[in-house]
């Protein structure tokens, strides 16, 4: 069953209890997946998973309903993400590695022996790894947009909410991201 935002939230101010588990259903998996794409190792991701989830419980209260729930769960991860970076002085390094290495052991480990694999899929493994080599290789002020466009399926309206930058700077950056990664992906198949 999907409830939309504003059904879920009719729930909640008839039953609170109720209403928090369908949000944290609902939104617990696109949220965690997030918090680990921000963070650079499980630990952290959980830590900030948890952390997202206890701001989220004590603002809901003030919540705007005219604006997406999820983007306004996001926007408390990524504010919460900067906020720890910002204590320990290491914000400047926002989504450094934006598979971690858990993630990128999987990958080695799901890849097995290529001698077995037709070649279509060869070429998709080969082709997967080396796309999120060029995101990782971005600086964060693509990579952030990139992730959030593609890998969590946000509007450039929502994008440009979580990261508090106008729309126009949103579609720019990710143009530019597009021209980053097809260079480096030509430059390490032709170079």
């Amino acid at each position: 069953m999907h409830l939309e935002d504003k059904d879920i939230l009719s729930i909640y101010k008839i039953n609170k209890k109720e209403g928090l588990d369908v949000i944290v259903h609902k939104y617990k998996d696109p949220l965690y997946k997030f918090s680990l794409h921000l963070c650079k190792s499980r630990q952290e991701a959980e830590d900030l998973f948890q952390d997202t989830w206890i701001k989220v419980f004590r603002n809901l209260e003030k919540y705007d309903e005219n604006k997406n729930l999820k983007t306004w769960i996001f926007t408390i991860c990524i504010n919460s993400y900067k906020d720890k970076y910002r204590k320990n002085k290491r914000w400047l390094n926002i989504i450094k590695d934006y598979f971690n290495n858990d993630e990128k052991e999987k990958e080695v480990i799901n890849i097995g022996s290529e001698e077995n694999l037709p070649e279509e899929e060869m070429v998709k493994n080969f082709e997967k790894a080396m796309l999120k080599e060029a995101v990782e290789s971005l600086k964060e002020e693509y990579k952030l947009p990139v992730i959030l466009y593609y890998f969590q399926e946000l509007s450039y309206k929502d994008i440009s909410e979580v990261l508090s930058i106008p729309e126009g700077t949103i579609k720019s950056r990710l143009n530019k991201a597009r021209k980053l990664i097809k260079e480096y992906m030509e430059g390490k198949v032709y170079g």
